[in-house]
């Protein structure tokens, strides 16, 4: 399986989200999902990041 990567410009959102982010490897500005995307989360962060608001 290919590695997946979201990136998201708003630092205030990945801070929001660090307890669901926690157990994912982190890179500078992504996120690396190894075993498979977790898609609920990639939905809620894409949000927040549109609205620009974290949650």
């Amino acid at each position: 399986m290919a590695e997946q990567v979201v990136q998201s410009k708003a630092p205030e959102v990945r801070d929001a989200f660090a307890d669901r982010l926690a157990s994912h490897d982190m890179g500078k500005g992504c996120l690396r999902f190894r075993t498979g995307a977790d898609f609920d989360l990639v939905r809620d962060l894409l949000r927040a990041n549109a609205s620009g608001e974290a949650p």
